[in-house]
């Protein structure tokens, strides 16, 4: 293989493919070498990727220029190594894919130099950013060798058989026979390059504070620390039974990154993914370097299984085995949905909304702190933009006294296009949940073509009761009527017209918008109590609205039951009686936060008790899907691709059931493509 001489190394690599495609980085791990992506790389050159595979320092034939130089192994001074191969081949911006070593030195390279890495994928290790906090136990006793190298006989006995050493780690990171001893013989070669040792010991030692870091990457050792998110595209790939980082030390990962994201678990894989199913590797790899970043999709991967399984099938001697197989793997591909981070915010989001064209908004409701924007339009580059100006978010609750109420947001709950080409922004006026401010409840109407407002619909006390907690609306096909749900002290369904702006309250106190006192909201297997003994009690809260207009679908959130009333029962001249009577049970459901009724006509249910989305069927609900990255699952907006979005407010985290925790959490939006 060619050979590079920097400043402190002679880097043996690979370069692979036509020097004029776009440059892609690829970075082995540890105990492996350059050869991991041997499988890997055809697939990524056919698909027009020129492909450089550097030998890591310490491995195979990569040497030191100098004996004086240290032999350290900190992924910070492997970044420095990366970006120095770099400059000298002429590559100003590339894309990179790391495991294992290589995914942290991977994450370096883009924290260091941000500007030259245009995409990234990190394989079987999460990202070190803002720091490496002291493992949970479960997690320490897998990573035993850390601790091992960390110690002066550990070191004696990786000296004394490095060979061994690697082996085991082969046997315990992934499903037992996923590889032969020939290829492992010939990757231990690799190790035995006179430094890997020290390279290797110093890599362990460092992470840890039982070394000090090169010297030369000290700074960049500390911007990774600094770093809380990165946004680069990115792309995390988990074996689904890896046997040192497995799915579990990895549910922070969507949380470091702010940019299009997606999360692939592998079926059936270890910790060497691009050598035990690399053609899932090579696929997702192509995806991510050369498609659309947007669309980046969390997914589960199958195919090793399924191809571990062909023997069988194509033995079977009954057509019925093969179909029956057939059957029960597309309804799972139709039944399962995959989560992507779309972005992530450090303060608490309840509202989503998804313009015609394509905006896209959020609100911060002012609970626990006194958020500094209260709307925002989320820009394509992930950054907030105050909508629809500074001056409507410049309210403060420190200046509660001083600002006149009707002209600024004050507690923004929801907001919601009426597909008329405005943006309704609904404020309930009540800090923290609580006292309603005098005269802040109150609709806005914002021209989403002029980004001006253009009217305000004050909800006078008589339908705003103090006590009132303004939840979310939903519009009439016609844009003049909005419903919403009143989740206060007294749930009902409140009516404005929107062109008078007069309202009234409907099923005020009936049992159907009322909190269900049977039901006990858990969240993370426990119930969720305040310190005093209180759960949550909000009442009327998810609303949606069938796509004709006709029917109105809401439920507590503090309650199991779906109800809908026939919208043409809620006119001012229809007697309070005859509502009632016209209410229907749709069906018993679960604790739910947010409802939405599809471009499709499916409503889709929140499911906060276990961070999961389900669909109506008939009279029951069906799961979508569940991800422990969301937190409460809040408020749903559909965009004019069927994409559905959903914001995770993280109730629970808060210090209204966390004391302790910081006023400011940080909370994330997600969207997900809907099951057919």
């Amino acid at each position: 293989m060619p050979q590079l001489t920097t400043d402190y190394l002679v880097i043996d690599y690979a370069d692979h493919g036509t020097p004029s495609d776009p440059p892609v980085l690829l970075l082995h791990g540890w105990p492996d070498d350059a050869s991991s992506w041997d499988a890997v790389v055809p697939a990524l050159v056919a698909a027009g990727l020129r492909v450089i595979v550097p030998t890591l320092r310490g491995f195979g034939a990569t040497r030191f220029v100098s004996d004086s130089e240290p032999r350290s192994g900190n992924s910070a001074i492997l970044a420095i190594d990366a970006i120095a191969l770099m400059d000298g081949l002429s590559i100003e911006r590339f894309m990179v894919a790391g495991h294992d070593w290589g995914s942290n030195t991977a994450e370096a390279i883009a924290v260091g130099w941000p500007d030259r890495v245009d995409r990234l994928a990190m394989l079987a290790t999460p990202p070190r950013l803002g720091g490496m906090p002291t493992p949970p136990f479960e997690q320490a006793q897998r990573q035993w060798y850390h601790w091992f190298m960390a110690t002066a006989r550990g070191a004696d006995a990786v000296r004394a058989d490095r060979k061994a050493f690697a082996h085991i780690h082969w046997e315990n990171r992934s499903p037992r026979g996923w590889f032969d001893e020939a290829t492992f013989e010939r990757v231990a070669r690799s190790f035995e390059n006179p430094d890997w040792v020290d390279v290797t010991l110093h890599s362990y030692r460092a992470r840890w504070d039982k070394a000090e870091p090169d010297p030369r990457s000290q700074w960049l050792e500390n911007k990774v620390k600094a770093t809380q998110t990165l946004s680069a595209p990115t792309l995390y790939v988990q074996g689904e039974v890896d046997g040192v980082n497995p799915p579990s030390a990895t549910r922070h990962v969507p949380s470091k990154f702010t940019g299009p994201f997606a999360f692939v678990t592998l079926a059936g894989v270890g910790h060497f993914p691009q050598r035990e199913n690399p053609d899932a590797v090579a696929h997702h790899l192509i995806r991510l370097f050369t498609g659309d970043p947007a669309d980046l999709t969390d997914t589960t991967d199958r195919s090793l299984m399924m191809t571990k399984a062909t023997p069988f099938l194509a033995g079977a001697a009954a057509i019925g085995v093969i179909a029956a197989a057939a059957i029960g793997v597309a309804h799972a591909q139709t039944a399962a949905s995959s989560l992507t981070q779309v972005a992530q915010f450090d303060h608490q989001v309840t509202g989503v909304a998804v313009t015609a064209d394509g905006r896209r908004f959020v609100n911060f409701p002012r609970w626990t702190d006194d958020a500094p924007i209260s709307v925002a339009e989320l820009m394509a580059d992930g950054s907030l933009k105050a909508y629809p100006d500074e001056k409507w978010n410049s309210w403060r609750n420190a200046r509660a006294n001083e600002l006149p109420v009707g002209d600024y947001f004050v507690c923004v709950q929801s907001i919601v296009p009426d597909g008329h080409g405005n943006l309704w922004v609904l404020d309930p006026g009540a800090p923290g949940n609580e006292k309603i401010v005098e005269g802040a409840p109150k609709l806005v109407k914002i021209d989403l073509a002029t980004n001006r407002v253009t009217k305000v619909i004050q909800v006078p006390l008589d339908v705003a009761l103090q006590g009132t907690y303004l939840n979310d609306i939903r519009f009439s096909p016609d844009g003049k009527t909005g419903y919403i749900t009143d989740s206060g002290t007294r749930g009902a369904i409140i009516v404005i017209d929107l062109e008078s702006g007069k309202g009234f309250r409907a099923l005020d106190g009936h049992g159907s918008t009322q909190i269900d006192k049977s039901v006990k909201v858990t969240t993370d297997g426990k119930p969720l109590v305040r310190p005093d003994g209180r759960q949550p009690a909000f009442a009327a809260d998810g609303i949606a609205i069938s796509n004709d207009g006709k029917t109105l679908y809401y439920q507590a959130l503090t309650g199991k039951t779906l109800y809908s009333i026939d919208t043409a029962l809620l006119r001012p001249i229809v007697s309070e009686a005859d509502r009632a009577a016209g209410v229907k049970t749709v069906a018993q459901t679960h604790v739910a936060d947010g409802l939405w009724m599809s471009k499709a006509g499916i409503l889709y249910i929140t499911s906060p008790t276990t961070d999961g989305i389900s669909r109506l069927v008939g009279n029951r609900t069906e799961t979508v899907l569940t991800d422990k990255r969301l937190r409460w699952p809040d408020t749903f907006s559909e965009a004019a691709d069927g994409r559905i979005y959903v914001t995770a407010s993280h109730i629970q985290d808060t210090n209204w059931f966390k004391p302790g925790a910081p006023a400011s959490i940080k909370t994330q939006l997600f969207s997900f493509l809907p099951p057919r």
